[in-house]
């Protein structure tokens, strides 16, 4: 008697580290999964890049790596693919990288977003898109490229994302959705393109490389004779359209309704919540992406989610335990179990996690930010230290929270920080919310491979396909006097910060005066 035949649905996560491709049944559970580092360049300080082939020759092998696997009579009813958001991504005329992608975490354009805050250019994107701009955003890296390196430009034939550029190459189809385009170029209300935005910039030239835009739900091409050889995936399969991996991978942790909230706690921290609305109050501050979802095979009509993420999450922890000279393999367990005997507040000391070298970009934007410790006296000990680290990722999350209309009643959590009961339950009771844990992990693949099940008419709809695969680990439940005591430390976290923003102005112009000595 031969093996059953299971029918199979396969998403692909094309992370800014690491590229996950997962086989999963059509009731969502994962059968087989692949992974390859995605390798970042750095050409330059502050500039972090990408070779686009490398990106595709670590999936493609992802993918034979999952096809192995399986059975002889599976059969792969749809392929969805999602990815690292925002950066760079360019084309020429034949299809072939101009140059390395710039990623979402690039610097170089600080000085073009810099510019944008003085003057009233960032206020009129905001209004068109509901989002702000930040240094990795495309536009901004466009005209930084307009301006350096002015053959790219005159090369480049189409701007658009990780996910695309790999869809691209398995189908052969140029293509992009409203997820991936709302930052910068979609307009928030219609979910369509907007002229205006290069109008703004005073670049209209720029608008004719923009790719078609498609429904997430949309099959967009199969799987190619070509890509298939490179794959191991069969020739003709349906690869759909599909959503950048921030909304992909909230509803891969469970979220189907509006007003549901996800975070992730990993690189980044960051917090969303889902609208049947655009909402992208309060202005100036976040993002608000436009996700389709309209089709019969949908929600039945437009979503939207609002999107606030802190530019470091965990690696602040990373970075202090190295600082505090612990092993290179911490026992988490036994930091947190000192740290908790801690009380709330640390005893005075008080972190804000803004460690990247872009600055932060939500719930504020501003690309002088930078990390602090301040209150510490004689008595206090590295638990005291760590705790606040602890504490401050946790009021980046209640900040940004707090700028997100409606804030949710259940949160789904994933990331590396999920994966602390310490951590979890400080969200919980600092947010005010319950937060639950879904079992399992790749959740943006989960998600991408969801999608790609509900445009082949797997599920009834894609709301459905989200509940019926949904299944929860742990949940935590607020505890209201630490969530009293949140609060307060809340109004001094957000006090204090926004004292420093003049301080970190001063603080660039130490320095660049300090250089200058030396000149």
């Amino acid at each position: 008697m031969g093996l059953p035949m299971t029918d199979v649905l396969i998403g692909v996560d094309a992370g800014t580290s690491m590229i996950k491709a997962v086989a999963y049944t059509t009731e969502g559970q994962p059968l087989y999964k692949s992974s390859r580092k995605n390798e970042v360049l750095r050409p330059e300080s502050g500039w972090r890049e990408q070779d686009m082939d490398d990106t595709w020759d670590a999936t493609a092998a992802t993918l034979r790596e999952v096809a192995e696997q399986l059975n002889p009579q599976d059969e792969i009813l749809g392929l969805g693919v999602t990815g690292q958001g925002d950066g760079c991504w360019l084309i020429d005329d034949e299809g072939q990288p101009v140059r390395d992608a710039i990623l979402w975490h690039d610097e170089r354009a600080s000085d073009i977003i810099g510019e944008w805050q003085e003057t009233d250019v960032n206020e009129q994107l905001y209004d068109v898109c509901g989002s702000v701009q930040f240094p990795g955003s495309s536009l901004a890296i466009l005209l930084w490229l307009q301006e350096h390196e002015t053959e790219t430009i005159m090369q480049a034939d189409t701007v658009f994302f990780s996910k695309d550029w790999l869809k691209y190459r398995l189908t052969g189809e140029v293509t992009s959705d409203p997820s991936d385009m709302s930052l910068p170029y979609v307009d928030v209300e219609t979910g369509e393109y907007s002229s205006e935005v290069f109008e703004i910039v005073d670049a209209p030239q720029l608008e004719s490389l923009l790719p078609p835009l498609h429904d997430p739900l949309d099959v967009i091409g199969e799987v190619t004779t070509e890509a298939a050889k490179q794959t191991d995936i069969p020739a003709g399969t349906p690869v759909v359209s599909g959503l950048f991996d921030v909304p992909c991978s909230m509803f891969g942790s469970g979220v189907s309704h509006a007003g549901e909230g996800a975070s992730v706690v990993g690189t980044t921290s960051l917090n969303q919540v889902l609208m049947d609305e655009p909402d992208p109050s309060p202005d100036g501050v976040g993002m608000t992406l436009s996700l389709g979802l309209d089709g019969e095979n949908g929600f039945g009509e437009q979503r939207w989610t609002r999107v606030m993420a802190s530019m470091i999450g965990t690696p602040n922890l990373d970075w202090w335990l190295d600082m505090l000279r612990y092993r290179e393999d911490p026992d988490y367990a036994a930091i947190e179990k000192r740290a908790s005997e801690i009380p709330i507040g640390s005893e005075g000391v008080l972190y804000h996690p803004y460690l990247s070298g872009s600055g932060e970009r939500a719930p504020f934007l501003n690309t002088k930010a930078r990390a602090q410790m301040i209150g510490l006296e004689p008595d206090h000990t590295e638990e005291h230290i760590v705790r606040a680290v602890y504490e401050g990722v946790g009021m980046a999350m209640k900040d940004c929270y707090e700028h997100i209309p409606d804030t949710p009643e259940e949160v789904y959590v994933a990331g590396g920080g999920a994966n602390s009961d310490f951590w979890c339950q400080m969200f919980a009771d600092a947010i005010d919310a319950e937060f639950a844990v879904p079992e399992g992990e790749e959740f943006g693949a989960k998600g991408a491979a969801l999608l790609a099940g509900a445009a082949v008419g797997v599920f009834d709809d894609f709301q459905a396909a989200v509940r019926e695969s949904r299944t929860v680990e742990q949940t935590y439940q607020t505890d209201p006097a630490a969530s009293e005591k949140y609060d307060k430390l809340y109004q001094y976290y957000k006090h204090t910060y926004e004292t420093m923003f003049d301080i970190w102005d001063k603080r660039v112009e130490t320095m660049e005066a300090i250089e200058r000595i030396d000149e």
